[in-house]
């Protein structure tokens, strides 16, 4: 069997992992326009923050690598893939022939179009090479803008700071981390943020970034105007189908695909934060773009591409991060969500929160927790300080079924003891 992927990251080394272990035998091509081996996007803030080396980010070693005795091509753009033919196309003219590929090319950094963007000085940060350019701007005492409010964007703001730069924040919306957290758990957040030297900019637009030659400063749709010798844009990502747009694919936001993680094309899987997979608590196609769901797609659409038929039984959201000593977990539905099916099975959705000691000096002890029912079932979380109680959640969500009264007060009370399903 001639197996391509297409892609190096999560689920692109999970699935050739995968291949290899039901078929010692087929042939594994890997393309992707990464320059190193496989490695963890999610450390490059850490990296940056000077938490860990760079050998840490690979996820890998060498030997390891050569033990799954891959074809890979680095620096590759895929520019085209023929169905018909079963042929994936290069921008370098090359072509490779398949009988089973996988797309997981993940997702890129959403650019600003504003004036002064295509400043030197100016960076996203998705892949190893921004992190690296990066690095060469930080100094303690420079000043650095990050623009958005996401993940991203406050960890490299934490890494920033971390190395004694000043950091300012631009949030559009009205609380920062609005994909991860409910808006009480962002207020401690900003709060503890604030407390170690971060400025934060709610409600707020960059109407332009200034310099003539090199980054000075950011202009705000208010008039404001902030001194800076960096800017970081972390406005989110899009998926990477622009390679496929003329293939056939079903595309939504991503590639759309079954619970065997096949497209629409015969022989043809996606996998990753490119794929539109089953979001089993929505009950809709969704991309839940988080690691863990990135390698569990490429495991299970291994499987499948090499005839192991297995379902994938569904995504949902999930983030970890630990900002200065404060942790934070959240899961599944964050907020309840309105639907017309919900009014019409008459499952009320409500939220139960809780939380212990929050003062300033004390804030690595301080903890929050939301909990996101809907009926008997538990839908999500939002945890501060916390992290014990995420594994057990986190099940109870996967598991989907109705939690007894008696169950659902022990987890609303934060009671350890082990529970049992009704």
């Amino acid at each position: 069997m001639n197996y391509i992927i297409i892609g190096n990251s999560a689920a692109g080394l999970f699935a050739a992992e995968g291949l290899r272990k039901v078929d010692s035998q087929g042939k594994i091509t890997v393309l992707t326009a990464d320059h190193y081996p496989p490695y963890s996007r999610c450390l490059t803030t850490y990296y940056l923050a000077g938490d860990i080396r760079e050998e840490q980010l690979f996820l890998r070693t060498t030997e390891e690598l050569a033990r799954l005795n891959l074809n890979t091509h680095y620096r590759v753009r895929v520019t085209g893939l023929d169905p018909e033919g079963q042929r994936v196309s290069t921008a370098s003219g090359e072509v490779f022939d398949y009988d089973r590929c996988l797309i997981a090319t993940g997702a890129s950094a959403v650019s600003l179009d504003i004036a002064g963007a295509a400043l030197p000085e100016v960076f996203t940060l998705r892949h190893l090479e921004n992190a690296k350019a990066i690095q060469k701007f930080i100094k303690k005492g420079r000043k650095a803008v990050i623009i958005g409010g996401g993940l991203v964007s406050l960890k490299s703001a934490y890494a920033l700071r971390k190395q004694g730069m000043e950091v300012h924040v631009i949030v559009s919306s009205g609380y920062i981390l609005s994909q991860m957290l409910n808006s009480s758990a962002a207020e401690r957040l900003e709060e503890h943020l604030k407390d170690h030297g971060i400025h934060i900019s709610l409600n707020s637009d960059v109407a332009a970034i200034k310099g003539k030659e090199h980054v000075e400063a950011v202009e705000l749709k208010c008039g404001r105007i902030i001194d800076t010798n960096l800017v970081i844009i972390g406005k989110g990502v899009q998926p990477n189908v622009e390679p496929f747009l003329n293939s056939g694919l079903k595309i939504n936001h991503g590639i759309l695909v079954n619970e065997y993680l096949e497209t629409n094309l015969p022989h043809v899987y996606a996998a990753g934060d490119v794929a539109e997979t089953w979001d089993f608590l929505r009950e809709c196609p969704r991309i839940n773009a988080v690691w863990p769901n990135a390698t569990e797609q490429g495991r299970v659409a291994a499987l499948n591409m090499a005839g192991r038929k297995t379902i994938y039984k569904g995504s949902m959201g999930m983030n970890s991060v630990d900002f200065f000593g404060l942790r934070i977990i959240s899961g599944g539905v964050i907020t309840p969500l309105a639907h017309k099916k919900d009014i019409e099975n008459a499952l009320p959705w409500k939220v139960t929160e809780g939380q212990e000691s929050w003062s300033k000096p004390l804030a690595k002890a301080s903890t929050y927790q939301s909990l996101i029912w809907k009926g008997n079932y538990l839908k999500g979380y939002v945890l501060i300080g916390y992290p014990e109680r995420a594994g057990l959640l986190t099940a109870m969500i996967r598991t989907q079924e109705p939690l007894a009264p008696e169950v659902q007060r022990n987890i609303e009370a934060g009671n350890r003891k082990i529970v049992k399903l009704k």
